[in-house]
């Protein structure tokens, strides 16, 4: 019944903010979890906090059949046995059979493909991208493409001129309005390569700067 609530309670919690976050009916949010604006997590998703922390940042793609765990996951395989008692037991505590293994940390524009597992205590930078089926033992830097089981890298998604660039513009941080002009410029891959998408990040610098003057 605990567990009931827990779960209601986050589901209740996310899905009743604004800023244009979607969150399925069908996915599972559990614990301290949150989620940056107009993130969206697909059916089937079960994202963890328990026992540790879990943070997606904003305009994050979570695909159907995702699983990010937390530390209230975690068997130790160091012991005797691997059982944890406290589910026969109530006066055993939860937290004595966790082994902590930090906060899961997402950054913003992460698209995170169907059925991969991100593991507790992992960090992945922004602008990186998750491959279908993964399982993410390790950080992930930003802007980088991971696959595999364990996940490996497999290459940076541009140039580091262009990642740096991108990384400078935080444009994660403006709400849609702001970008509304300049959705299709973003998400066009532009014939001009590199300074196509350079030339779109400064014309983003300039509308900030005009707009803080």
């Amino acid at each position: 019944m605990k567990n009931f609530l827990i779960k209601l309670y986050t589901g209740i919690r996310l899905r009743g903010r604004p800023q244009g976050r979607r969150i399925s009916p069908l996915a599972t949010l559990k614990g301290n979890v949150s989620i940056g604006k107009y993130s969206y997590v697909s059916g089937h998703a079960d994202i963890r906090g328990i026992g540790s922390t879990t943070r997606i940042g904003s305009y994050c793609s979570v695909a159907r059949g995702v699983k990010i765990l937390s530390s209230g996951q975690i068997h130790g395989i160091d012991s005797i046995s691997t059982y944890p008692f406290y589910l026969i037991d109530r006066a055993l505590a939860r937290a004595d059979f966790m082994l902590h293994k930090g906060d899961v940390v997402i950054g913003n524009d992460v698209w995170i493909g169907a059925d991969a597992i991100v593991m507790p205590g992992v960090s992945v930078g922004d602008g990186a991208v998750i491959g279908a089926g993964a399982v993410v033992t390790k950080d992930v830097e930003a802007f980088q493409i991971v696959a595999g089981v364990p996940a490996r890298p497999v290459r940076k998604r541009f140039a580091e001129p262009v990642c740096a660039a991108i990384a400078a513009s935080k444009w994660w941080e403006r709400d849609y309005e702001e970008l509304k002009p300049f959705v299709h410029l973003i998400c066009a891959q532009d014939s001009r390569g590199d300074e196509g998408m350079l030339e779109t990040l400064r014309m983003l610098a300039r509308t900030r700067q005009h707009e803080s003057d």
